[in-house]
């Protein structure tokens, strides 16, 4: 069963879209976060196949759109930061930690690309949650954007203090706020994993070419909790040949997991 929730934390509106498993009291709960440019349905509907594939299996799903992107409230342009995503997942699980029907559920966090980025950042000591599952992560930011996804010139530009637009392909713009925020804070996985210890879940394609497995295999090597990666062999970053593979391992990982 799916129902769309508005939800609504520190004055922002995020568009949430909640999958119920049948007959299950008090399922764990998947929160499912979106990469750069993307939304809560995913392109192929990556992130609606995934969730449909974690309820099939008796878990809540919850994917939402950050602020900015898909039909949530704000401007994506302004509103795509870092800093910002990281805030939009706080906020959602504060509110699923507040609905009475998850009180008592145990949290996954799965993420692709620069939503992978989030889930790896997550503050756990704030927020524990029972495992985090990435999915093509971004663990480099500043790289990253820097070399492939904006580009060298569009990231002078947009470090400059310029509004950038026709990045990697995408129809969209940007305003400096992404490269500065990455300029300032970093926001480094690899930093932010030494403050937690839960089960982490690596997936990476050994031909993505828009965010390298080269960053996976670093975070598994520094990460001191109970890690596994998985790197799928011809996978690209979106896994389009390879879908019912991932779906299998993020199912068969959830359901090894103690909760």
């Amino acid at each position: 069963m799916k129902d769309h929730k508005w939800i609504e934390r520190n004055g922002k509106r995020l568009s949430a879209m909640i999958h119920l498993p049948d007959g299950v009291a008090n399922p764990p709960v998947v929160i499912f976060c979106h990469g750069f440019t993307g939304e809560k349905v995913g392109g192929n509907q990556f992130v609606l196949r995934l969730a449909n594939a974690v309820e099939a299996a008796g878990y809540a799903a919850i994917r939402f759109d950050f602020s900015g992107s898909g039909e949530s409230a704000g401007i994506f342009e302004q509103d795509t930061t870092i800093s910002g995503w990281t805030d939009d997942l706080r906020n959602v699980v504060e509110w699923t930690r507040q609905e009475p029907l998850f009180r008592d559920s145990p949290v996954f966090l799965v993420g692709q690309s620069l939503g992978g980025c989030i889930v790896l950042l997550h503050d756990g000591t704030k927020q524990p949650v029972a495992g985090r599952i990435a999915i093509a992560p971004v663990v480099d930011p500043k790289q990253n954007f820097h070399d492939t996804i904006l580009g060298p010139e569009l990231w002078e530009a947009a470090a400059a203090g310029q509004t950038i637009s026709h990045f990697y392909g995408k129809g969209f713009s940007l305003r400096p706020d992404l490269v500065h925020d990455i300029l300032e804070h970093g926001h480094s996985p690899l930093a932010a994993c030494q403050s937690y210890r839960d089960p982490v879940l690596l997936v990476h394609g050994t031909e993505d070419t828009s965010v390298p497995a080269a960053g996976s295999t670093r975070f598994a090597e520094a990460y001191g909790g109970p890690v596994e990666l998985l790197l799928m062999e011809g996978a690209d970053h979106s896994f389009s040949r390879q879908m019912d593979l991932l779906q299998q391992k993020i199912v068969e990982w959830l359901s090894a997991q103690a909760y």
